[in-house]
């Protein structure tokens, strides 16, 4: 018998319920020299073998210790005995941390994803794999905890996930199955000596502070942590699904160039993780940048429950107003429009809008009331009444009962004669208009005009 095949069955098991090797025809696997990415290589060469896809390793050089060019090269090495091709990088990540204020864990994780999209797009591979454990998934989780994460990052490692940092390539993690006492056996057994680097143990560094210090402790009063973390891992991951379910479910009324409009509704019966995944994915299709914290979706749930007001996330916002949500970028300050006579009949450019005046109605026109004097195209004014045929209606108190939104508001064009208001351009309005008029007017977005 193989003696490597206890381990092998664990990753295929993982595997076929991860669909991991799916439509796998090269995978990139990033290796450190340590016992954990070497174990990696080892067994996913022998598992591309039977799935039928290519293994290439890849080295990154952190620039860290004096003698990480020697790690470089023995890397290399090690992929040559192996009949492996291996693919080399290195970058100044002390450098990177002090330019971009990050710490030094921080500060290497990114660049090495940077790194390893980079190199597996170089190779056409279809994933990255890494040899992350079952143990790194115990201290993952813990760390998490302590940070105070949600639901989300109490899953922690998931076996297939976007790259970070470069979402649209796919991160596998085959060894999630097997301890760190596994990966070592397997190297024995393959007859490969690890690399052992000596800033695992500098306590400096956080992670080797859960696992030199806090994890011990903690077994002390609970000898099975190990096997409740993962166990955590696992029951978070059954909640998030439900979670990110909910969050598809819930979609916008509509899409405009402001933002995702929702019915506040939605929003408000969802949980604020689920919230945060909504936020998320508008996000996404409006290339923002998304930031988010237990405070933030707090606040959010404030805004919800009252009906009125605005949350920032990073660059994006989310507005509450009249029953409906937007979730797009931040309002900037619309320039006023400057008053303007209208051409009668005739188009007018005023601001943003196209507007037209004619002498025949039809869809997207409103009446105009019997008036004096010259059309004026303007901003709305504090004050300004809309003239209806029996009476005159404050603008503001117009918006509220027809439940134009505030980001609707600001947009806004009106129409007078004099200090007469006689239509409203921009959003619609249902008002009992005069059925007589002899002049019509319409609004289109200037940018809309070929």
């Amino acid at each position: 018998m193989d003696p490597l095949e206890p381990y092998l069955r664990q990753i295929r098991v993982l595997a076929l319920e991860e669909r991991l090797f799916r439509r796998l025809s090269k995978l990139l696997v990033g290796v450190s020299g340590g016992p954990d990415s070497l174990a990696a290589l080892v067994l996913l060469t022998r598992l591309g073998q039977e799935y039928g896809f290519a293994v290439v390793a890849c080295h990154f050089d952190h620039k860290l210790r004096p003698d990480s060019e020697a790690d470089r090269r023995w890397v290399r090495q090690q992929c040559e005995a192996l009949g492996m091709q291996c693919v080399t990088g290195e970058g100044d990540v002390a450098a990177m941390a002090a330019d971009m204020g990050l710490g030094i864990e921080e500060a290497a994780r990114e660049m090495r994803y940077q790194f390893l999209a980079f190199a597996a797009g170089k190779e056409n591979a279809d994933a990255i794999a890494t040899g992350h454990t079952r143990d790194d998934q115990v201290e993952t989780v813990l760390q998490h905890i302590i940070r105070g994460a949600g639901v989300r990052g109490l899953r922690g490692m998931l076996p297939r996930s976007p790259v970070p940092g470069a979402e649209a390539q796919t991160l596998v993690r085959p060894l999630l199955t097997l301890g760190r006492e596994d990966t070592e056996e397997v190297c024995r057994l393959a007859g490969v000596e690890p690399l052992r680097d000596p800033s695992n143990t500098d306590l400096r560094h956080s992670r080797n502070r859960i696992r030199h210090e806090v994890l011990p402790a903690i077994a002390a009063v609970n000898p099975g942590i190990s096997r409740a973390l993962l166990g955590i891992a696992g029951s978070a991951r059954e909640a998030f699904s439900l979670l990110e379910r909910a969050s598809m479910e819930a979609q916008p009324l509509e899409r405009t160039s402001t933002g995702a409009i929702f019915k506040a509704e939605t929003l408000r019966r969802l949980t604020g993780e689920a919230r945060g995944l909504v936020i998320e994915r508008e996000a996404g299709f409006f290339k923002l940048a998304f930031e988010v914290n237990r405070t933030r979706l707090e606040n959010l749930d404030t805004v919800l429950r009252s009906g009125t007001g605005m949350v920032h996330f990073g660059d994006v916002v989310v507005e509450v107003s009249m029953g409906k949500a937007r979730i797009g970028p931040g309002r900037t300050d619309t320039p006023e429009i400057e008053a303007r006579p209208l051409h009668v009949p005739g188009v007018t450019r005023a601001g943003a809008w196209r507007i037209e005046v004619g002498t025949s109605g039809g869809d997207g026109w409103q009446p105009l009331p019997a008036h004096e004097g010259p059309l004026i195209a303007r901003s709305p004014r504090p004050g300004d009444r809309l003239q209806l045929p029996h009476r005159a209606v404050r603008l503001s108190r117009l918006f509220e009962q027809q439940r134009i939104p505030t980001w609707e508001r600001d947009v806004v064009a009106v129409v007078a004669a004099g200090s007469r208001v006689l239509a409203v351009l921009g959003v619609e309005i249902t008002t009992g208009m005069p059925g007589n008029a002899s002049l019509f007017v319409r609004a289109t977005p200037a940018h809309d005009v070929r």
